[in-house]
């Protein structure tokens, strides 16, 4: 069947780059379109017929030819090795170790940067449930299997925060019954529903995060005071108060980092790698129900 919706077709531009010229390829091919010479103001009009596109259509090597160096520089960027696991990190919600791992280089990493932006190191990590999409397996880890577990271009930003929002964060992860946690042990007793879980106890680690081995040795000693600023790494969607973060949002100060939180994971999975020759399970249940 015939398509006989008008389209006007724009002037041919000299030395035009070959983004643009794909970009009109492809609106060319996908359906009949509108566009108006700022020239001549001429209008030309002409029918096309509708493409059926299928496997049985042969390629073309145009445009084949054009994408292939693209494609070539993808594959190599996703095949690239990043460490090798040893035992599964999971995804599950509340009790995942994946998150705790996440977590992890988020301080550890936030730490060096905190140090620089406010002068002192940052003192937890948290990151949101919905933030990961899979897990890691036993077997070597590719950049391609990062961006199936993380397919989100979130960014590594540091909050510094008052201790009345700080205090509703740790209520609003009670609620929750847990979220990707590192820097500090928080247990929680449950309600008659989710609101009205409250966290019992809490402590935060008191030694800075420089290296692996400070992650896996921490000094969870220091006790929570309401009355002082902390500085938390997190995500830049929970910065803005998604997933229910909304006293993120009150920061005195809010530094975005520009570190995608992919290349937070790859830097430190080889690092820990390199130094320890195997990925730690990150076994311990950071945030747990108290037991009556």
């Amino acid at each position: 069947m015939t398509d006989q919706r008008p389209f006007r077709l724009k002037q041919t531009l000299n030395n035009a780059s070959s983004g643009w010229l794909l970009a009109v390829i492809l609106l060319i091919f996908s359906g009949c379109f509108t566009a108006k010479s700022h020239q001549d103001q001429t209008i030309t009009y002409a029918t096309t017929n509708n493409t059926s596109v299928s496997d049985s259509l042969p390629d073309d090597s145009q445009t084949v030819a054009l994408i292939q160096p693209y494609k070539k520089a993808m594959q190599q960027q996703m095949s690239e090795y990043i460490a090798t696991i040893d035992s599964p990190f999971s995804n599950a919600f509340f009790v995942g170790n994946l998150g705790r791992l996440a977590a992890d280089y988020m301080l550890l990493t936030a730490n060096t940067l905190s140090i620089k932006e406010f002068g002192i190191p940052c003192h937890f990590a948290i990151s949101n449930n919905g933030g990961f999409r899979t897990g890691f397996y036993p077997g070597p880890l590719t950049m391609q299997q990062l961006f199936e577990v993380m397919p989100f271009e979130n960014e590594l930003v540091l909050v510094q925060l008052s201790g009345l929002y700080v205090d509703s964060l740790f209520q609003y992860i009670a609620q929750l019954q847990g979220t990707p946690a590192a820097g500090f042990l928080m247990t929680y007793s449950k309600g008659s529903t989710r609101k009205d879980n409250r966290y019992t106890s809490l402590k935060l680690n008191a030694k800075p995060i420089k290296n692996v081995q400070d992650l896996l040795n921490p000094d969870y000693s220091q006790p929570f005071d309401s009355r002082r600023d902390y500085l938390i790494a997190v995500n830049s969607y929970m910065a803005v108060g998604g997933d229910g973060f909304t006293m993120l949002k009150h920061a005195k100060k809010t530094h975005y980092t520009g570190i995608n939180l992919r290349t937070v994971l790859a830097q430190q999975l080889k690092a820990e790698y390199e130094a320890n020759h195997f990925i730690d399970p990150r076994k311990q249940i950071r945030i747990a129900h108290e037991s009556k």
